[in-house]
């Protein structure tokens, strides 16, 4: 076995045993708030390590088996009104998941739905304050993960229908889920986060799948009751394609958090850009994210001053840099999903790669070239003035169709009533991806991402029970020191 494959064999066998650990953990304690807390720690080990694991139902419901009684009591329920409910882990003033919750809620608020939103860790102030009225009890939770799980229950319960948008690792939600749907109330679990692992699915009546890969993922890896498609909101319906976009000499725009660009073998954004820069003066503007990371420090020592960083931005800033921008190329390894149609929608000449290993996620993906090497020449050829020749107008034409907030409105209610919508056909012929895509990436890094600061959250006792099982877990010791380290000090 070569150097690599050592690694890789001994960042498998790691992954397997800390999962197996924080699994027996979370199932083995007697205390209540431990268990919630290893279960998010498993759920967050499996999130930041994409190798292909999306889902384990058969723990969700030993868990809930275990502690049904105490994380939501079995009481009767009141009479049942026409309220919808979101239940969310956090909400943020950008961002596509809190975004997607938004326009979902403005959509039901003006078919004239009651809606309640509940926040299980942190939203700030103004972000809540942002919301508007149309939401009529909004309420950041407080207090144990334990009283937060009965205080979302006591909130959700009378609700006609409860729409789940948390967090991979939230545990405590869809614990809760379980029991609203025990108890009658409907339950739909949006699968925006749908690359990763997930505690959810199996929780909810109907899973709400925005891309054809989700949908093909979900039906493979994961347990769910049944499926819907959902899709993304990309524009309001009234929208009007800008025609004021950036000339030529524009700069080169994208959008993406900073895992999104962390390079693969294959695809490596700041690499392009040094061989695109190279051939075109523009400069480039990338926002969501700080360069702090290692892999810029090439094109900005090649090419100083041209590239700037701006960080996450609210969407008026965002809307001013589709205005300014030459063209739009998307985030690679990890694409943008939604801003990629985003910026098709917003009159901006759009590139991205990954055509043979496209999500599915709307029209747009038909814009997308087979690999780096085209993209690079396509950019740099349009930027030189050759002719944009795609039908952009078809692909705008269908995603104001099809991807408009009354449609994704539509087909969500329709799927409250338990009416099956089907994953279209033009999506899933785009949709190639392998739900090993991104497992791909993370064994050609051949390590172990262990969690941090969620075992701040353990009793004193928890953390010796943690210790006791590291002993046996059968880690490497360098994954057994950190792993030591973070029970410690989180």
């Amino acid at each position: 076995m070569t150097g690599a494959g050592q690694e890789l064999h001994r960042a498998e066998q790691d992954l397997k045993g800390l999962s197996d650990m924080l699994r027996s953990l979370a199932l083995g304690t007697n205390r209540v708030g431990d268990a919630l807390t290893f279960a998010r720690l498993y759920g967050r080990l499996h999130w930041d390590n994409i190798s292909g694991f999306f889902g384990d139902e058969a723990f969700e419901a030993q868990m809930f088996a275990r502690w049904q009684d105490r994380n939501a009591p079995p009481v009767t329920r009141s009479e049942q009104g026409d309220r919808w409910c979101h239940v969310l882990t956090r909400l943020y003033a950008s961002g596509g998941h809190s975004r997607l919750f938004r326009l979902l809620a403005q959509g039901l608020a003006d078919r004239g739905i009651p809606q309640s939103v509940v926040v299980m860790d942190k939203a700030a102030p103004s972000v809540m304050g942002a919301l508007g009225d149309h939401l009529e009890d909004q309420i950041v939770l407080r207090g144990t993960r334990l009283a937060r799980a009965q205080a979302m229950y006591r909130t959700a319960r009378t609700a006609r229908v409860v729409v789940l948008h948390n967090d991979p690792d939230d545990i405590a939600t869809a614990l809760v889920a379980r029991a609203l749907q025990r108890d009658g109330v409907r339950v739909l679990f949006v699968n925006h986060a749908d690359h990763v692992f997930s505690f959810g699915p199996g929780a909810a009546d109907l899973t709400l799948e925005i891309c054809a890969t989700g949908w093909r993922t979900t039906a493979e890896r994961r347990g769910a009751r049944a499926q819907a498609f959902m899709g993304i909101p990309m524009v309001a319906a009234d929208h009007v394609v800008p025609t004021n976009a950036g000339d030529r000499s524009g700069p080169i725009l994208s959008i993406g958090g900073g895992g999104k660009y962390r390079p693969t073998e294959n695809l490596n954004f700041p690499e392009f850009l040094v061989d695109l820069l190279s051939r075109v003066p523009n400069s480039v503007e990338l926002i969501g994210l700080d360069g702090s990371d290692p892999w810029w420090s090439q094109v900005k020592r090649k090419h100083p001053g041209r590239v700037t960083f701006h960080g996450v931005q609210p969407p008026e800033f965002l809307q001013n840099a589709y205005t300014r921008a030459s063209c739009y190329v998307d985030s690679f390894p990890m694409d943008g999903g939604t801003v990629f149609s985003e910026a098709v929608m917003n009159g901006v000449p759009t590139f991205g790669p990954n055509r043979g290993d496209a999500l599915g996620i709307s029209p747009a993906d038909a814009l997308r070239c087979s690999d780096v090497v085209a993209l690079t020449a396509q950019v740099a050829e349009y930027l030189q003035g050759a002719p944009d020749t795609r039908d952009m107008d078809s692909i705008r034409s269908r995603i104001a169709g099809d991807f408009t907030v009354p449609a994704i409105t539509d087909r969500v209610i329709r799927a409250a009533t338990g009416e099956g919508i089907p994953l279209p056909t033009a999506l899933r012929d785009l949709g190639n991806r392998s739900p090993d895509y991104n497992a791909e990436a993370w064994r050609a890094r051949g390590k172990v991402h262990v969690p941090k600061r969620v075992w701040r959250s353990l009793t004193p006792g928890g953390r010796v029970q943690a210790l006791r099982k590291l002993k046996n877990a059968g880690l490497s010791g360098d994954v057994t020191r950190l792993t030591r380290r973070r029970i410690w000090l989180g």
